[in-house]
């Protein structure tokens, strides 16, 4: 369970350049305890948590210990942390850090006899110091699972089994929940999903295209902040640094604008990047969209400021009130009712019954009395509140691309449960199809509660 080296080669293979800065050492144990869950998204929490404790156990067997070289393809090869930073990544859930100082500064302490599965263990084998040398993910039954050295590699430990674990424990810290969205989602946190969910699907570069998908910096948030109803109305940085209100660090919220500079103590900014909460930024440069925590060097010296762009009163809302007490049944039986019966086509014509996608939806809700207000993929995803896909629940909308891009929305559907949607699709008919099929997946890109 010895330290992990940080070295240059291990930087590289990982593609985080300077990410790892040196320790930080602190003082890990705060007053505060994670007894509550202000962002009202335990559900999610403990479904994600149970997926990471599934990650990390079909890895047993397939990874083993290295403290110099990170391999995510099979034969694995994980240090302790950046064994936990993988599989909450394969889950959907960015780290941002393979550096175990840097975890146990994100998330909230939790005491020891309050932890829940998801939660992050710190341990020090020296007898001096205050930073973790280890980290482990617990998953309940006071059991760890954890990348424990070159000899055991993965394993499940009980933190009774050895003096080890009650001897240099340190903290813990709760994590799942900021690191979620809230429920229901914030306006910066559906930025920040989006910004995320875009990172393997464009390409940066010198000019701006959002047909192609094609980027600068700026103006990848740009774009992200406009499909989210947030007008920046330029790509130029300096003036993108002119916008909104200042923010302090110790304010930031998910979806700020942070800025930084080539030259230390420069107020020229050279990078934007999204606040991601939790210390994380997302950062768009030429090299790609990276995550990082703002607890590295580079960006500690190169801070320059921040700027909150939007407020959440500012999210497009809905002027007439939308119906309540109707049940996501009624919606979804009728709907299903159709089936064999709606068409697709490029018109609205409720007496032959067909539709675009969006009218398909503006149809069926009419129909039982709520009215979306619009015809038009784009705009019926302004309406409501965001959900987040892990808490979807029956008589949600549900919103996708047609691109394989995940970003720009032109087709609907309606949540059935059980994973299931219905669809109205171009190929004519409509039908009824799983999550997690693979144009689900390729395409989805937000869903929003209206009931």
């Amino acid at each position: 369970m010895k330290k992990r080296l940080v070295t240059t080669t291990l930087a590289v293979s990982i593609g985080l350049g300077t990410f790892l800065a040196g320790p930080i050492a602190i003082n890990p144990i705060k007053v505060s305890a994670a007894t509550v869950n202000p962002q009202n998204n335990q559900q999610a929490v403990e479904a994600k948590a149970d997926q990471l404790i599934q990650t990390g156990k079909s890895l047993i067997g397939k990874a083993t210990y290295s403290n110099s070289v990170y391999k995510p393809t099979y034969p694995y090869k994980f240090s302790c942390a950046s064994f936990l930073m993988y599989i909450f990544e394969q889950n959907g859930v960015d780290l941002a850090t393979y550096n175990e100082d840097y975890m146990m500064q994100q998330g909230t302490y939790v005491a020891r006899d309050q932890l829940q599965k998801g939660d992050l263990l710190f341990f020090r084998s020296k007898s001096t110091g205050t930073d973790p040398d280890h980290v482990a993910m617990y998953i309940g039954d006071n059991k760890v699972i954890h990348m424990a050295d070159p000899q055991q590699n993965i394993v499940i430990s009980d933190l009774n089994s050895k003096p080890y674990y009650k001897d240099n424990y340190v903290t813990a810290r709760r994590v799942l929940p900021t690191l979620l969205p809230s429920n229901p989602a914030t306006k910066g946190e559906t930025i920040v999903e989006q910004a995320y969910n875009l990172m393997s699907k464009v390409t940066m570069g010198s000019v701006n295209d959002e047909n192609a998908m094609k980027f600068t910096g700026t103006g990848f948030v740009n774009y992200v902040y406009k499909t989210n109803g947030v007008t920046l109305g330029t790509t130029n940085i300096k003036e993108q640094m002119k916008l909104g209100t200042t923010v302090s660090r110790e304010d930031l919220k998910k979806g700020d604008l942070i800025f930084f500079n080539g030259s230390i103590g420069s107020s020229t900014p050279s990078t934007v990047a999204i606040y991601a909460g939790d210390h994380r930024i997302i950062v768009p440069n030429s090299n790609g969209i990276l995550t990082r925590v703002l607890f590295v060097d580079y960006y500690n010296q190169h801070y320059i400021t921040a700027k909150r762009v939007f407020s959440e009163s500012s999210a497009p809302v809905v002027t007439q009130p939308i119906a309540s007490t109707l049940p996501a049944d009624k919606i979804v039986d009728f709907a299903s009712s159709l089936v064999g019966k709606a068409k697709f086509g490029y018109t609205y014509n409720e007496s032959a019954l067909t539709f675009t996608g969006a009218g398909f939806t503006y149809y069926v809700y009419k129909n039982q009395g709520i009215d979306l207000k619009y015809k038009l993929a784009s705009q019926q995803a302004q309406i409501g509140t965001a959900v987040q896909k892990a808490n979807l629940q029956k008589g949600d909308l549900l919103f996708f691309s047609t691109d394989n891009s995940g970003s720009k929305i032109t087709q609907t559907g309606i949540y059935m449960g059980e994973n299931q949607f219905l669809s109205l699709s171009t190929s004519g008919s409509l039908v009824k199809e799983s999550l997690d099929t693979v144009w689900a997946k390729n395409n989805y890109v937000t869903a929003r509660r209206v009931l």
